[in-house]
């Protein structure tokens, strides 16, 4: 129990008012706290203060308080005497979070790592991990398909340190890799670092792209001339490999029609590999490949498919 006036302990003259009581006790708490004072006696004043302010935050209390006087409130009066352990803990938690950026730590009471807020001092500190690091990393989808080890930069201390990233075959976009121990430093000695989560964004490729975001299958675009459509044949598929295979086109292949290559889209983790959709798309000619031969091959094209509508039978309507 204190054997000092509950005004002294927190700062503030008989006149102050709530908020200025307020005010000092979370100046006051924010030196004082076991984890952050270096004070040998951090942990009585620390219970002292917060005895102090739970009974002069409260109207009743500091008005019967004022009454008594400080010897004749804490002497002896089991019902009178303020308890540490009724102090409002959230406004202290409210000060933890705002020195080491979170709840305040783990097992203690009232939300304090390992601090006891009773009348006895402050129990050995239990090391607090570091704080996690939200980053990112865009990666090229040749990366996705071969893995690939990358270095990113992250915060450390005052400066910057470097770490590779292996990255995994076959991840999706927005997949998340935690790097243990990796993060920031613990604000307590002998505690272990924080890990960083590190959010993977994939690159837009120039010729493929996936066919489902989450899988493995792949799909490009396929150019094929009016003959090819038209006539069919064999034409060339580039794949992610940086090979060609062959594609039989069959005669009269319609634009946006898709032609599956098996095994020959993405590799997976697990060794499992994707497909290749092919989907075609009809270039028209242009400039010099559109020579007099091929307007009248393309005119008497067009002239057979205008007779074969011409003759089809004319359907009647009824009213």
């Amino acid at each position: 129990m204190s054997s000092t006036d509950f005004y002294t302990v927190i700062g503030v003259s008989k006149a102050a008012d709530a908020d200025q009581i307020k005010a000092a006790f979370r100046a006051k708490a924010r030196k004082l706290h076991p984890d952050v004072s270096q004070d040998p006696d951090a942990g009585k004043k620390f219970s002292e203060l917060n005895e102090a302010y739970e009974v002069l935050s409260d109207p009743e209390k500091r008005a019967k308080y004022d009454r008594l006087g400080h010897q004749q409130y804490v002497s002896g009066q089991p019902a009178a005497h303020a308890r540490a352990q009724q102090v409002e803990y959230s406004d202290l938690g409210s000060i933890i979070d705002a020195m080491f950026g979170g709840s305040g730590g783990g097992g203690g009471a009232g939300g304090f790592g390992g601090f006891s807020s009773g009348f006895g001092n402050a129990r050995p500190q239990r090391p607090r991990k570091g704080q996690d690091l939200k980053l990112g990393l865009t990666v090229a989808l040749l990366d996705v398909h071969n893995g690939a080890t990358k270095q990113i930069s992250v915060p450390s201390g005052a400066g910057y340190k470097s770490i590779d990233v292996r990255i995994p075959k076959g991840i999706k976009s927005g997949g998340q890799l935690r790097l243990k121990g990796q993060g920031a430093e613990s604000p307590t000695p002998g505690g272990p670092a924080g890990d960083v989560m590190l959010s993977i964004k994939i690159a837009k490729d120039p010729q493929f792209t996936r066919h489902d975001p989450e899988g493995l299958d792949l799909t490009l675009d396929l150019p094929l001339s009016i003959a090819e459509a038209t006539l069919g044949g064999k034409v060339e598929v580039p794949t992610i490999d940086g090979r060609v295979v062959m594609l039989n086109i069959p005669p009269a292949t319609e634009s946006e029609s898709r032609f599956r290559i098996g095994g020959h889209g993405l590799n997976g983790a697990s060794g499992k590999r994707g497909d290749l959709y092919a989907k075609v798309r009809i270039v028209p000619p242009s400039g010099a490949q559109l020579t007099d031969a091929l307007r009248e091959a393309l005119a008497e094209m067009q002239g057979e498919s205008q007779g074969t509508k011409d003759d089809q039978p004319a359907t009647e309507s009824s009213d």
